[in-house]
């Protein structure tokens, strides 16, 4: 039997039951930074492809013959291969009227990837990207 005096020397599950402790927050604070982390470059990436396209669709450039294409293609570089479709970028570029001066606009939608991955709030959002381009055509 241990006696009165040395049950305070015993400390030995002390470590254990202080990592429980401070494991029960960590862990999940550190996955929701991880997710948000995860979400802020992936609509960062999707705005610059939004971006990108807009311009290439604007000037006319020899290497964008599809909007729609090069921004699947941009979007393979930027994030990974895949995460877009043609489908998600519509309007399949736009000319828009802003204060009389004619713009391209580029829409890119897509279902936010890490959702499957992490656990939620953020698993099924929808990122949006729209980009405005000048274009050289008279005003509206």
């Amino acid at each position: 039997m241990i006696g009165f005096r040395k049950l305070p020397r015993r400390c030995g599950g002390a470590t254990a039951i202080e990592f429980a402790l401070v494991a029960g927050i960590f862990l999940p604070l550190s996955f929701a930074i991880l997710d948000a982390g995860l979400l802020l470059w992936t609509k960062g990436a999707l705005q610059s492809v939004a971006a990108l396209t807009a311009r290439c669709a604007a000037i006319t450039s020899a290497n964008c013959t599809s909007a729609q294409q090069f921004a699947v293609t941009g979007a393979g570089k930027w994030v990974f291969p895949g995460i877009i479709t043609a489908a998600n970028v519509t309007p399949a570029p736009a000319i828009v009227c802003i204060s009389g001066a004619s713009f391209m606009k580029v829409t890119i939608t897509c279902q936010y990837w890490a959702g499957v991955l992490l656990p939620p709030p953020l698993n099924g959002h929808t990122l949006t990207a729209v980009a405005y381009f000048p274009v050289a055509a008279s005003p509206c």
